[in-house]
């Protein structure tokens, strides 16, 4: 398990430090959206408590899922079992996990981006550089616990950087959702359902200009 600052409310995240993983990249660094998170987080849940684990764990899967490039190396998941669904859509695998990535799978199906045209790293990098001091997400509330755990969230970011020719406002951007996820006996994800709608936010990083188009390219308007 590993944490980039030594605070007690730092996210814990496990499966890092094996010397033989396969990064997509490089190991990653988080102490800019670590940092940020500790400054901006809304809850201070207790070390051991079931929130605080279930924002680690899902930490943890947001890393390798970023980051790791041989499902074989994730920890987190029920590697021949798990599904992810966003708004009841399409059953994501693992496999499409790496594939497609975190953001092509949250955005499937938005009115306002069409994850057709833009590949894994096109859509990584494009956030990256519309959010340069960090994306940090944290978990609200908890309503049940293992084997099947519901809880809201909330994602934020401040537009400091440019995103497909659109200006950055240095607003601040928020999503807030819901999420299930079901954990075997081991304690690994097998199921993964999310709900959020993404529209107010990609609204605000094209400037409203795309809020009337119906499952078009928008970032290939200009």
């Amino acid at each position: 398990m590993s944490k980039t600052i030594d605070d007690p409310q730092c996210p814990v995240r496990s499966y890092m430090d094996d010397p033989h993983t396969r990064w997509s990249m490089k190991k990653p660094d988080f102490k800019t959206v670590d940092a940020k998170y500790l400054r901006e987080k809304t809850r201070s849940h207790p070390e051991g408590s079931l929130a605080k684990m279930v924002e680690n764990l899902v930490k943890s899967w947001e890393c390798e899922s970023s980051h790791k490039s041989d499902v074989n190396d994730w920890g987190t998941i029920d590697r021949h079992n798990f599904v992810l669904t966003v708004n009841g859509g399409r059953k994501w695998t693992a496999a499409d996990n790496v594939s497609m990535g975190n953001y092509l799978m949250f955005l499937d199906g938005s009115p306002l981006y069409d994850t057709g045209t833009v590949s894994n790293d096109e859509a990584q990098d494009a956030f990256r550089k519309c959010f340069p001091g960090g994306f940090p997400w944290e978990v609200l509330d908890v309503f049940s616990g293992p084997p099947t755990v519901s809880f809201t969230w909330r994602h934020w970011a401040d537009y400091e950087g440019e995103f497909y020719g659109n200006a950055p406002t240095n607003e601040r951007i928020e999503l807030y959702g819901s999420a299930v996820v079901r954990l075997n006996d081991n304690m690994k994800i097998t199921n993964f359902d999310i709900y959020y709608d993404p529209s107010p936010m990609l609204d605000k990083l094209y400037h409203g200009k795309c809020k009337f188009m119906q499952r078009k390219t928008c970032h290939n308007q200009r």
